[in-house]
């Protein structure tokens, strides 16, 4: 439950308003509706990819530390991303700003994995009968 909340919900959360931050810093508070914009458009852009990288971090989950999950999980998200705007929009955007998002989706995944992370040392329960 954590994990999907953090992923579902906050991933998305995040990149809206790190878009946000961005278009105010670039152009002003002058066209903020637009900005709101194209914040929603990204952040309902991202749940795809955020979908498929949870499912990549409760995979990885059982077997791996949290370090080097969190780097498969970031590879997860950036290549998610490519894949995303390269199949919706084929070649209207330039390689730099595909190059940005993936770098993008990449640092928000790896810090959901962070944030997902279950710090207590508890094992999981696996839902598998041990077998004799």
């Amino acid at each position: 439950m954590k994990r999907a909340f953090v992923f579902l919900v906050l991933a998305p959360v995040t990149v809206f308003f790190a878009a946000l931050l961005i278009w105010v810093v670039a152009t002003g508070t002058q066209s903020l509706d637009f900005g709101c914009l194209v914040a929603g458009v990204l952040s309902i852009f991202a749940l795809p990819m955020s979908a498929i990288s949870c499912t990549a971090d409760a995979f990885l989950a059982r077997d791996f530390p949290i370090s080097l999950r969190a780097s498969l999980t970031a590879i997860v998200g950036a290549t998610a991303v490519t894949a995303e705007i390269s199949a919706v929009f084929s070649s209207l955007f330039p390689s730099s700003i595909v190059t940005a998002l993936a770098a993008g989706g990449a640092i928000v995944m790896a810090a959901c994995s962070l944030l997902s992370n279950d710090y207590s040392g508890r094992r999981q329960r696996c839902l598998e009968p041990v077998s004799a």
